[in-house]
């Protein structure tokens, strides 16, 4: 364990007293989690978001990173976290247990988002975070703006077309993952039909071409960034299939992080997907 400066030691105390004077309002808010700091840019009173994990404002991870550019980024670290003086640090159940335990011994109230499986997840972390924030209205507000556009986004035409939605590395989604739902809300049939507690399966490029999905979805997380993450993607036979015998949509990964409501931009591009397919088809 990290030896702690006397310095920092008075600090806690001083957080201490912010603490206990603020205890009902909080106004000093720090988040050390991408998934916290979407929630946090949404939800927060203005003035009272003091510092944001670093990748909250990188427009390539996060969908509020044009609302966070002028927050102070901050590494997860205690040592970056206490200089802000919070009454209220928002973090991922897996952020760092020591950070989370330290931050609990010295009286600084923490509030953990979870990954989201599901739209009721989603729905349950934006209640979590609201309710911290003393924002209950808006939460309300924001769970039903979601509702309303995955419904816009539903479809259940006469057929359910196959998709695979193939994501840097070659991960490839499963049904009861966050985009494998997405995928079944918007009308289609996921050509990986196994399941496993990561949302995640690895078929090689021969396997995704023998399926023969009619839609290939691409989830990149840096376009136009070269990498060996995303090297698998431009497999020449990947490529070949994609342009002659498959339609083909990418999906930024900033909409799609940590399953927050802006995965209602993935619906809506899914959808509109779909209605193209669908209108190519001869009548029947």
């Amino acid at each position: 364990m990290r030896r702690i400066s006397i310095g920092i030691l008075v600090l806690f105390a001083c957080l201490a007293a912010v603490v206990s004077v603020h205890a009902d309002a909080p106004g000093r808010i720090v988040s050390i989690n991408l998934c916290s700091d979407i929630l946090a840019a949404d939800l927060a009173a203005p003035g009272t978001l003091k510092s944001v994990f670093r990748l909250g404002r990188d427009p390539h991870d996060s969908a509020v990173a044009h609302l966070l550019q002028d927050v102070p980024p901050n590494d997860g670290r205690i040592e970056d976290i206490l200089p802000f003086a919070p009454d209220l640090v928002l973090a991922h159940r897996y952020t760092s247990p020591f950070t989370l335990d330290l931050l609990r011994r010295i009286g600084v109230p923490v509030v953990t988002v979870k990954d989201a499986r599901s739209f009721a997840d989603i729905r349950d972390n934006i209640e979590t975070v609201a309710s911290a924030l003393g924002r209950e209205p808006e939460g309300r507000a924001l769970i039903a703006r979601f509702d309303a556009e995955m419904e816009a986004a539903r479809r259940a035409g006469p057929r359910a077309p196959t998709a695979i939605l193939y994501q840097d590395l070659g991960g490839a989604v499963t049904p009861d993952s966050i985009l494998g739902r997405i995928l079944a809300h918007t009308g289609f049939r996921n050509a990986i039909e196994n399941e496993n507690p990561f949302g995640l399966v690895y078929p090689g490029i021969e396997d995704v071409i023998a399926m023969r999905p009619e839609l290939v979805a691409i989830g990149i997380y840096r376009p136009g960034q070269p990498s060996q993450a995303s090297a698998l993607l431009q497999h020449p036979a990947l490529r070949l299939y994609r342009t002659r015998y498959a339609r083909e949509v990418d999906l930024p990964a900033r909409d799609w992080n940590c399953s927050t409501r802006y995965v209602t931009a993935i619906a809506a591009r899914l959808a509109a997907t779909y209605d193209a397919m669908l209108a190519r088809e001869p009548a029947q």
